[in-house]
Parts: C-alpha cells; sequence; structure tokens
C-alpha cells in the first residue's frame, strides 16, 4: 500500500506515534488497512457546504466500516453567489487553483492509498478533479447533493393539511432572487414581493436547485465515470443521499484493493462522454473551461475545437432552470443522469466500455439506472419515482419540527441531520409510486409474501398480485391522487385522496404488510370519515398529480429534442479568433423569433469595462433594446479571475430586456445565466484581443447557425486600432497578483503556466 512509506519500519516509529495521536488509529490491525483521505469541503460560507461536516463525519465512519482508516480534511471554498458583485468574485477561479494544490499537497505529504471527495459548489469540484488527476490515487466523489426549489407560491387545496404541505404552484430559486432585483428597479414587483423571493428561494441546505455550473460539474462526475449514479441529482436534504455515502465508502475500498486510479477511468473516451452529456442537457458555460482544465492534468489532449465538434452532433435533451421552469429534483423524477446517457446509448454516439468507479463501464450503469431501459433493476424504478425530495417527518416523529424560514414554514430540515428511521424512506417510496401512477415501480417495493389491504375483505398477495390489484385503484382513480405518510393510533399508513377539478372526491387509507426492509402491524381499520379525522398528517409527497409531471417533456427523447445540436455551443469569429461559448439552451424563443428566420442578431456596442461598471448602466437604464452589450477586462488575466456575469445578466432579464438584447464578454458566466449571453472571448482583452478594440456604437453581428461573431469593421480599422491600444492596468497585490502572471486563457481551461 502506498501508506506503507509512513507506517512500515522501525525508523517510521516516530510517524505510527504521531499518527496514533490522532485518535485515528484505534487497534493494531488498523495498520494492516488502507489509508484514506476525505477531502471535504465543508464550510459555513456556502450553503451547498454547510451540511458537509454531518456529511464528512458520516462518511467517515462509513469508511471505517468498510475497512478503511478514514482521515479528514478540509479545502476552502468560494460562494459564487455571496461573492457576486464587488471585488470578492475576483477570487472565485482563483480559488480553484489554490483547491488543486491543496489537496495535492495533502495527497503526497500523507501517503494516503484512496480518496474519498466531498465537494459541492462549482470551482471547489474541478478543484478536486485536478489534484485527483495529478496524483492519481483510487478516488470516488460523492457531492453533498442540490438544493431543492422554492416556493414561490402556494395555493391552499387541501383543507386538511397544514400550510406548509400545501403544493406549491410555482417555483423559484437563486436566479428568481437575481431577476427580481431588476423586476423591482422597474416596478414590476413589490418590496415585500422581492422580499418574499429573498425568504423562500434557497429553502435547504445544497448546490443551488437549477443547471448551474456546481450542479453541472456534479452531473459530469457521473458521466466522466467519477462519482456514482445520483450524484448529480439526489437532493441534499433527501434520506436517499445517505445511502450514496454507503455506497460510496464501500467502493473506495474496492478501487484500493483494484488499484483502479483516476486516469484509467478519465480516458479521451470519458471525457467526450462528459461533454456529449454536458450539451445534452444544456449545461454551464463553465464546464467548458474546467473540463479543459481537468483533461490537462490528466495528460488528455483536449481542446475547445473538440468541443465544438461535439456540440455540432448531439441534441439537446434537457432543459432545466433558467432555461425552463425544471430543476434538478425533477430531473431526478424523470430518471436522472443515466436516463439523459440512456437516451444517448440508444443513439449509437457514446463510448460505453469506459471504466467507472463502479467497477462497470457506463454502459453497464446504464442499463441499471436508466429508469427508460427494458433491463433497468427496479430499485431504480421505485428510487426515481419517489423524487428523492420528500418533506418528510419520520414515522416515529424522530425529525421535529419542520425548519422555519422568516416568512413561514416553508423549508425542511436535512433529513440526514437526524436519525431517521430509515425504513420511513421505504414507505415514502410507495406513496411516491402510488402518486405517481406506477403500480410496478409500488410492488417492486413488497417482499415477495408481501400484502397490501385496501379495505375490509380485500387482501392482495405477493407483488404480481399486488401490482395488479394497485393499478385497478390506480385506474378508478384515475391516477389523480395525492398519497400522504400519515399517522394512525401511532401506526404509519398511506392516506391517498382522490381530486378531479382540484376538488377531493374520495379517500382512503392503505395499510400494507410485508413492505420491503418493513413489517407493518395487522390492524386494520375502516375508512369512514371518522377515521380520516383520526389521522395526522406527516408530510407531503414532493410531487403533485394534480399539476401532473411528464418525465418524457422533462428528459426529451433524440424524436422530440429541444434542437438537432447541443445546448452548448462554440462560436469563432472576427472577435472570437480562438472562440467563446454561449448556451444556446438558454436563448429563448421569443429572443429567436426577434432575430428573424436566420437567428442572426446584430446592434450596436454598449461597452463596459468592468462587472461593476455594468451592473450600474444597466440599472441605470443605459441599455436598450436591439443593443450588444460587451462587457471586457474580465478575463482570467484581465479580471484578473474572470468574474461570472449572473448581476448584470439577471438584470437584463429583470428589467424585460432579456430577448431584445445580446451580451458578450471575455469573462464568464455563471451557470444560472439565461439568453443570448456569449462569455469566454478569447483572446481576451488584457492580452490584445479585438473584444478589446471596439469602441461604443460599432456595431456586432452574430450568427448563431454558423457560430460566428464579427463586428462589422474593416481588418484594416481594427489593425489600426490596435496600432494604439493600452492595455487596462488594474493595481494589485497577494494572491491574484501572482495569478495573473500565471494564468493562460479561456480556451485553454485559465489554468496557471509552469
Amino acid at each position: 500500500m502506498r501508506s506503507d512509506i509512513i507506517k512500515r519500519g522501525f525508523e517510521r516509529a516516530p510517524h505510527r506515534s504521531l499518527l496514533r495521536a490522532t485518535g485515528s488509529i484505534e487497534s493494531e490491525a488498523d495498520w494492516d488497512k488502507p489509508f484514506i483521505a476525505i477531502a471535504n469541503s465543508y464550510t459555513d460560507c456556502i450553503p451547498g457546504h454547510a451540511h458537509l461536516n454531518e456529511v464528512g463525519q458520516l462518511v467517515k465512519r462509513l469508511v471505517r466500516e468498510a475497512g478503511g482508516v478514514p482521515f479528514i480534511f478540509n479545502t476552502i471554498g468560494v460562494d459564487d453567489g455571496v461573492a457576486m458583485g464587488h471585488s470578492g468574485m475576483l477570487y472565485s477561479l482563483p480559488s480553484r487553483e489554490l483547491i488543486a494544490d491543496c489537496v495535492e499537497s495533502m495527497l503526497r505529504a500523507h501517503c494516503f492509498d484512496g480518496m474519498v471527495c466531498i465537494p459541492n459548489c462549482d470551482k471547489i469540484i474541478p478543484g478536486m478533479l485536478m489534484a485527483a488527476m495529478r496524483v492519481n490515487i483510487p478516488t470516488v466523489f460523492v457531492s453533498g447533493g442540490p438544493m431543492a426549489a422554492g416556493i414561490a407560491d402556494q395555493k391552499a387545496t387541501h383543507d386538511d393539511l397544514a400550510a406548509h404541505l400545501q403544493p406549491a404552484t410555482a417555483k423559484s430559486d437563486l436566479i428568481s432572487v437575481f431577476k427580481g432585483v431588476g423586476e423591482f428597479k422597474t416596478g414590476q414587483i413589490t418590496a415585500e414581493q422581492l422580499a418574499r423571493l429573498e425568504q423562500t428561494a434557497c429553502p435547504t441546505c445544497g448546490s443551488c436547485s437549477g443547471m448551474f455550473t456546481a450542479n453541472s460539474m456534479n452531473c459530469l462526475c457521473e458521466a466522466l465515470g467519477m462519482a456514482l449514479p445520483g450524484n448529480g441529482s439526489i437532493l441534499a436534504v433527501s434520506k436517499e443521499r445517505e445511502a450514496l455515502y454507503e455506497r460510496a465508502a464501500r467502493v473506495i475500498l474496492d478501487l484500493v484493493r483494484r488499484d483502479l486510479k483516476p486516469r484509467d477511468i478519465a480516458t479521451l473516451e470519458a471525457f467526450d462522454n462528459a461533454l456529449m452529456l454536458d450539451v445534452a442537457m444544456g449545461g454551464s458555460t463553465n464546464t467548458v473551461l474546467h473540463t479543459l482544465a481537468i483533461a490537462r492534468e490528466a495528460g488528455i489532449p483536449y481542446d475547445i475545437a473538440r468541443i465544438d465538434g461535439i456540440s455540432r452532433r448531439i441534441p439537446c435533451l434537457c432543459k432545466v432552470s433558467p432555461s425552463s421552469n425544471y430543476h434538478l429534483q425533477d430531473v431526478h423524477r424523470a430518471g436522472g443522469i443515466h436516463t439523459i446517457l440512456g437516451e444517448l446509448k440508444r443513439m449509437g454516439v457514446l463510448n460505453l466500455d469506459c471504466l467507472t468507479v463502479t467497477g462497470r463501464t457506463l454502459g453497464q450503469n446504464i442499463d441499471d439506472w436508466d429508469i427508460r431501459s427494458e433491463v433497468c433493476t427496479p430499485w431504480a424504478k421505485a428510487v426515481r419515482v419517489s423524487g428523492a425530495s420528500a418533506l418528510a417527518l419520520d414515522p416515529n416523529d424522530k425529525l421535529g419540527a419542520v425548519a422555519r424560514t422568516a416568512s413561514g414554514s416553508l423549508a425542511p430540515k436535512p433529513l440526514f441531520h437526524f436519525p431517521a428511521d430509515p425504513r420511513a424512506l421505504t414507505l415514502w417510496r410507495f406513496a411516491a409510486a402510488f402518486n405517481a401512477g406506477d403500480a410496478a415501480a409500488a410492488a417492486s417495493l413488497f417482499a415477495a409474501d408481501g400484502q397490501l389491504q385496501v379495505t375490509e375483505g380485500l387482501t392482495w398477495v405477493g407483488p404480481g398480485a399486488i401490482e395488479i390489484g394497485l393499478k385497478a385503484k390506480l385506474d378508478e382513480f384515475k391516477g389523480r391522487v395525492r398519497a400522504e405518510l400519515a399517522s394512525l393510533k401511532g401506526a404509519p399508513v398511506l392516506l391517498v385522496s382522490h381530486y378531479e377539478a382540484g376538488e377531493k372526491k374520495a379517500s382512503c387509507l392503505l395499510r400494507t404488510g410485508r413492505l420491503r426492509n418493513w413489517t407493518i402491524g395487522k390492524a386494520w381499520h375502516d375508512y369512514g370519515a371518522g377515521a380520516l379525522a383520526e389521522t395526522r398528517p406527516l408530510g407531503l409527497m414532493p410531487h403533485d398529480p394534480v399539476f401532473m409531471f411528464d418525465p418524457r417533456d422533462c428528459i426529451r427523447t433524440t424524436e422530440t429534442a429541444y434542437s438537432a445540436d447541443g445546448g452548448l455551443a462554440v462560436l469563432y469569429g472576427q472577435l472570437a479568433p480562438e472562440g467563446s461559448v454561449v448556451k444556446t439552451a438558454g436563448i429563448s424563443d421569443a429572443f429567436r423569433a426577434n432575430c428573424g428566420p436566420g437567428f442572426v442578431f446584430e446592434g450596436p456596442c454598449v461597452i463596459f469595462e468592468s462587472q461593476d461598471e455594468a451592473c450600474a448602466g444597466i440599472l441605470d437604464g443605459k441599455v436598450k433594446g436591439g443593443d450588444v452589450v460587451v462587457i471586457r477586462n474580465e478575463g482570467p488575466r484581465g479580471g484578473p479571475g474572470m468574474q461570472e456575469m449572473l448581476s448584470p445578466t439577471s438584470y437584463i432579464v429583470g428589467m424585460g430586456l432579456g430577448d431584445k438584447v445580446a451580451l458578450i464578454t471575455d469573462g464568464r458566466f455563471s451557470g444560472g445565466t439565461a439568453g443570448a449571453c456569449i462569455g469566454h472571448v478569447s483572446p481576451e482583452a488584457a492580452e490584445g484581443g479585438p473584444i478589446g478594440l471596439l469602441k461604443p456604437g460599432d456595431r456586432i453581428r452574430i450568427d448563431f447557425p454558423n457560430r460566428r461573431i464579427d463586428s462589422l469593421l474593416s481588418d484594416a480599422e481594427l489593425a489600426e486600432r490596435n496600432r494604439t491600444w493600452q492595455p487596462v492596468r488594474r493595481d494589485l497585490a497577494g494572491w491574484l497578483a501572482r495569478y495573473r502572471k500565471l494564468v493562460t486563457n479561456a480556451s485553454q481551461g485559465g489554468i496557471l503556466s509552469a
């Protein structure tokens, strides 16, 4: 083992003495076990990471139970949302390099045999991946999971439920709040409405709920083979996430035993798989920047032209906020990342033989976890149908009260913070399957001798009979039901209500026996009105068929794809000789219509020399419909640090200009950016790129189908301007000054030169 360097031989007695002092060596037998690093990114500063202290301790316990000796260390983390709109954003991208160096330093100094990485938000994931590729010891990634979507509006449709259990009629997320700033500025919403958004848009811990950079990278880890199925889509507040941590602990010991390392997994073909998923799901443009950097550390020759080729031939199958009203919890309900990969498999484009941390190939993982696959496991269907987001209380009421926000009871506490009875999850899955009209998934949860009683004298025994009986009940209710976990005289039951036109028409209690992992008592109950009154609702299923959810719209097929090419595109041209990136999935139909049939946008440029200047100018009304907003001197070197442009892009949308203007920048965008926003323009202004030669009023032409971005200036005019051009220099000290000297441009991944 690699750890023998620090623990074997008489000359290592001092080393062993120090290791004993850590408390991590619990017996002499531990010297014969693999030393496993747990690279955690816990910090109170980031909501996606605030829960990772508990997660780290859980993973530590699980690694020890699996046969390893765990050691936790932590990395830094910058919250892009909190750092947005001020000088703190200058440190966001540079933090990636610090994280990579930190993890590398710990692994090499302490000679670990394997590593579990617990990241969540966007710079931390690629930073850890870069280090994993450098050091190349067995590694598995298991993130903290995405945040649940917020509740923008509730409608009291169920008189028998408490206010916090009423269904959401509209969802929200962090982008809703950024847009809300612009909407408030233009008088579209009141201060009270903005406050409501602020208080409810981010209801739980976890990475922000849309297809922003953090979630995009966590999803890409599944396709790259470095993370387990479900890593990108199982909510942080789901009990199911605990099962993922447990599996990751077992996997890392298996990887060490087999000596299966990151560079064995992250091959050229695996990176192709990851980028195919990226463009199919319309991920963040930042994934291009990060993937190029990770590939370089893996020794893989990857460039932006290869990404361009992939984006031209892979259709856009999925749109998630801000590109649609779907969120990661919906993607999970629809089948998760491996169902998107399943659609790509059916196209015949994936490299299916690539190894993954499961020890199986990507193709084998897809077979198991793509719920549209004929050979997927019944458990996969049951997991997916639950949505992994139940606002549930344990049947034994161990979880305590639902957490309170400033505006009321809207947010659940993370389930894994409490020792919830794992049997509750099984019953919740059953409720979810019934709610979703999936009799097969519900029946799969029953043991071979399972039974279900709906009324006195009507009992179905065995999964086959149960499925037939459930389907009959679902047909009777026309699939429009609400299934809730409830308590009756201290025993858990399912309260099922049938609705038509939003009104309750009938209710019944389902009492089960011999459900997997849970045998429920034999007491049955009359279903009269009095019985219902005696029940106590413990939670509401996250998805409500009253509002209907079509998983084949959330994750589309190649026949129903949003577009024949991908949700990300690389644009070249006079203004971007080395490339630029746009999230085409985030461009609205209204903007396309304004462009005309050729999908070409042309207009005069309004130039801002920094993001701060752009934010002030946009809110002051300096941008009009038909303009091309140019934000420059925000590239890797010019910023330095390549600031994200979520604030200005959200203000544009919030002020009603999202369908009427385009934006180009040598900076980058948050995954939360929507609209015709082209970033990563290379070369950047600070290194003499053409974007730095533009003057206010110059006309810019963006040809989306032909993937070009040009000014209408002649080459001679640009050459003349370049003769007198001078770079904008900002006084810097400390880390940013060193970073500026070493960083390369965006088309190379914004990495540091040697």
